[in-house]
């Protein structure tokens, strides 16, 4: 077995190469995408007791790599952005961060690139210096479930919540086509569909990995909605290489499209029981497949569009297929445990290139082109171990956090992104152990970390021990058979529910209500359990927060429950019974995660239902509600009174210190006072944080920046300074 070339020794603080790469190359609207500012912001760090650089960094393996047309660029594009870089020489000509594109696209002459972002608008740079040339809203009438670039950046197709299909042209911002898809066939990735419901009710699951406080469980939906889980090379809808044919493919339901002709045909319905991504178009009416035998076996063939008829039948096994640059090659991606990642078939001599390990991979011609978890791009030629060229790419920014913990003594830090997660010692920034992707960390004593590892298309989700000082591994416990584990602080939550048990007509009346489930919270040491719980009708919305020993459960306010809740504490019983109640107020109850034990709760009369939260936590006497990503407000619970509203992106709460973290982006961190609001110290940095953490004692917080430094502040007298110089309070 060949491999990569080994990465150099890091010569360079990563932090200063990125911040020099991060600088913007094009303007771009504001509106569209978020950019680094175009100068350092003016650093104000004081009571810095240590700083360091994670070395290596952590970077999502799950990425995607294609020549442009011509083969003049490659495409590199994972979890934080694109990145183009011209192949001869081998280097990077153009960069661009955000955490919320699909997949980017080249022109059919390979001079333009086009990028469409999750909130449907599009901009086109000119290559290669990244000027922008196009910019605009693509005119649907709702997100999208899915959606495409055709390979010529031409077209963008969508699948919305309400079962359409729409092909909108880039250049006018026009739909060429509608269709209207079956809809009781159809359903989105995680979500399931009630046996016993009208066909137009959904269950959707709103789980997302997230180091930070998120609402989890399953809705019954009359009202589609896109899940928050959202993958960048999972589709159900494929481009033909020419651009001139598409398909639809969801279980029981596939279609083709004639581009040319903007005409709909009929496909095969032995498409419809393959799995998501196990196909590539290699023609008008030829498809590359896996197909799952009953046996769980796969077999690959090439097969007729139309008719389902075997063409030919190449021997390879994958779990998601794509046709490379040069169509002579299938690129296979796997996705086994500890062995994740990308190979090519030689579909003219039936047989697979010998390559070394990848994440992604490309071929043009007779150029091959692969790209390794370490950030690393290398160029062969095909059947030639003789390497031509490589380029390191710089870290640029830190894919969104699938999970995040640091020890209660901050020494030791654990994050996870995309399909990889490691441990680092704080004082250093040395990684000491590498992982598959978990979703919950948990530092169960010094010696040992508890990590829940995310369920894979083969292996179901684990819980490991892991031994901090060597990154030795061992079972913890056997996780139950259909349930889904949520980390709460000290505590995994394990939620359950059976969607069967819902027939009464009208329940479905409701527009949008949780579904009736069992919680229990586990000792992430054991699986001991602590505490349980059944929630029928009108059942809450959980709120876990994987830094916090608190569950908060959002209930509609006018549920029994929820006023049963209510009436433990005078002054919230008070309120309630002064109050005007309407369909869209939330009761927020907080529990003590551990025993389960109401703490108190708020009555919100703002919002949709306590689904349209993005989080809510509680702190000591502070019930924390966060709606559209930046708005924050701070509840007491003593008396249910709103004690202040901020702006600003994941906050962090001491019980201990009764302080507030809040980054207020572009590298500024403010300190707050938790039950009131007041701010009392700013910092700025210069990179923009991804994540914050206090010590067990409150007087110290950790800080992670996106370009992976750490800080460790002391903040044991932020109180002092802010009485010193009232000043600087200021504004948020």
């Amino acid at each position: 077995m060949w491999r990569l070339p080994a990465p150099l020794p890091h010569a360079i603080p990563f932090l200063s190469l990125c911040v020099a790469i991060s600088l913007p190359l094009f303007d771009s609207p504001p509106c569209l995408f978020s950019s680094p500012q175009s100068d350092p912001p003016r650093q104000n760090l004081h009571s810095v007791l240590s700083k360091s650089v994670l070395a290596p960094p952590l970077r999502s393996p799950e990425a995607t790599l294609h020549f442009s047309p011509n083969g003049k660029y490659l495409l590199l594009q994972d979890a934080s952005g694109i990145a183009v870089l011209s192949t001869t020489p081998l280097a990077i000509v153009f960069y661009f961060a955000s955490d919320d594109l699909y997949p980017a696209q080249f022109s059919a002459d390979s001079e333009q690139l086009t990028a469409v972002s999750r909130s449907l608008s599009f901009v086109t740079w000119k290559l290669p210096g990244g000027t922008k040339v196009a910019a605009g809203d693509l005119l649907l009438h709702s997100d999208c479930l899915d959606g495409q670039l055709s390979p010529d950046a031409q077209y963008f197709a969508c699948l919305t919540p309400d079962f359409k299909f729409s092909l909108v042209e880039i250049s006018t911002q026009k739909s060429l086509f509608e269709d209207s898809i079956n809809g009781p066939a159809h359903f989105s990735p995680g979500s399931v569909r009630s046996k016993t419901a009208s066909s137009f009710m959904s269950f959707v699951s709103l789980d997302s990995d997230s180091a930070f406080s998120r609402p989890f469980g399953v809705i019954r939906t009359s009202n589609p909605r896109v899940s928050p889980g959202r993958s960048l090379s999972s589709s159900s809808i494929y481009f033909c290489a020419d651009s001139k044919v598409l398909m639809v493919n969801l279980p029981r339901v596939g279609f083709g499209l004639d581009l040319t002709a903007r005409k709909r045909f009929d496909v095969s319905d032995r498409f419809q029981k393959m799995k998501t991504g196990a196909l590539a178009l290699q023609g008008a009416d030829r498809a590359v497949v896996i197909e799952e035998e009953k046996d769980k076996e796969t077999k690959s063939s090439i097969i007729s569009l139309k008719n389902g008829r075997v063409l030919a039948s190449p021997h390879f096994t994958a779990d998601r297929l794509r046709l490379a640059s040069n169509p002579r090659y299938i690129i296979l991606h796997t996705f086994e445990s500890g062995r994740s990642g990308a190979g090519a078939f030689d579909l003219t001599e039936s047989r697979l290139l010998d390559v070394p390990h990848n994440a992604s991979m490309d071929v043009f011609e007779d150029l091959m082109a692969l790209y390794d978890s370490g950030g690393l791009v290398a160029l062969y030629r095909v059947g030639d171990r003789e390497l031509l060229s490589s380029l390191r790419v710089p870290l640029v920014a830190l894919p969104v956090l699938s999970a995040a913990s640091v020890s209660p003594g901050l020494e030791q830090l654990a994050i996870s992104v995309g399909g990889e997660g490691a441990l680092f010692q704080v004082s250093n920034g040395q990684r000491s152990s590498t992982f598959e992707k978990f979703t919950a960390a948990n530092f169960s004593d010094q010696r040992n970390a508890i990590l829940l590892q995310a369920n894979s298309r083969h292996d179901p989700p684990r819980v490991l021990r892991v031994d901090v000082s060597n990154g030795e591994t061992s079972p913890a416990w056997e996780i139950p058979k259909n349930v889904a584990l949520h980390s709460n602080g000290p505590v995994l939550l394990e939620y359950s529910y059976k969607p069967e048990i819902i027939t009464a007509r009208w329940d479905f009346e409701v527009p949008e209500a949780q579904t009736p489930f069992r919680l229990r919270a586990l000792d992430p040491a054991s699986g001991k359990e602590l505490w349980k719980r059944d929630f029928g009708a009108n059942a809450p919305t959980p709120f876990a927060d994987p830094q916090g020993d608190r569950l908060v459960l959002g209930w509609k306010a006018k549920s029994w429950d929820a006023k049963e809740a209510a009436s433990r504490n005078p002054a919230v019983k008070l309120i309630y019974k002064n109050a005007k109640l309407t369909d869209q107020d939330s009761f927020f109850e907080a529990l003590d995660v551990r025993t389960g034990k109401s703490l108190g709760g708020i009555l919100v009369q703002v919002g949709s239902g306590p689904i349209s939260f993005d989080s809510a936590f509680s702190v000591g006497d502070t019930m924390i509600l966060v709606k559209d990503s930046v708005r924050i407000s701070l509840f007491s619970l003593a008396d249910g009174q709103l004690k202040a509203r901020l702006v600003g992106v994941g906050p962090s709460v001491s019980a201990e210190s009764k302080l507030l973290a809040l980054d207020l982006e572009s590298g500024r961190l403010g300190i707050y006072d938790s039950n009131s609001g007041v701010k009392l110290q700013q910092f700025i940095f210069p990179d923009s944080i991804a994540y914050t953490r206090f010590s067990a004692d409150g007087k110290r917080l950790f800080l992670l920046t996106e370009h992976q430094a750490t800080f460790i502040l002391d903040v044991s007298k932020v109180r002092e300074a802010h009485t010193e110089n009232p000043a600087a309070e200021g504004k948020n």
